[in-house]
């Protein structure tokens, strides 16, 4: 498989973050479904992932504090998955998605 260039996958890798945050919480629950459980979702898997994290960072464009940040989010999301809260409703009310929400929140900051 060929690997994808350092361009395209910062510009994933944004648009992964820009799929989940507090902004949400005032959309209904289609695009809240959406965003969150086939782009967001899809996106930490791959985009998220350390070895593309690293790439980033090695590359300049994620500094380690953002490194670091998307980890976190990603080890969050996956937990997530696991459990219960894997749903809309979750999304709104519970306080493992305000984390996640608010952290990829800060992430969106800090890379602006």
């Amino acid at each position: 498989m060929e690997k994808i260039s350092i361009q395209k996958l910062m510009e994933l890798y944004a648009d992964t973050i820009s799929k989940c945050g507090t902004y949400l919480l005032s959309e209904n629950d289609v695009v809240i479904g959406y965003n969150i459980f086939e782009e967001f979702d899809t996106g930490v898997i791959s985009f998220l992932h350390t070895d593309s994290l690293q790439r980033l960072n090695d590359a300049g464009l994620i500094s380690d504090d953002i490194m670091q940040k998307s980890s976190i989010l990603r080890d969050l999301v996956l937990q997530l998955q696991q459990g219960d809260n894997w749903n809309v409703n979750a999304v709104r009310n519970s306080t493992e998605w305000k984390k996640v929400l608010e952290l990829a929140d800060e992430i969106k900051t800090m890379l602006d």
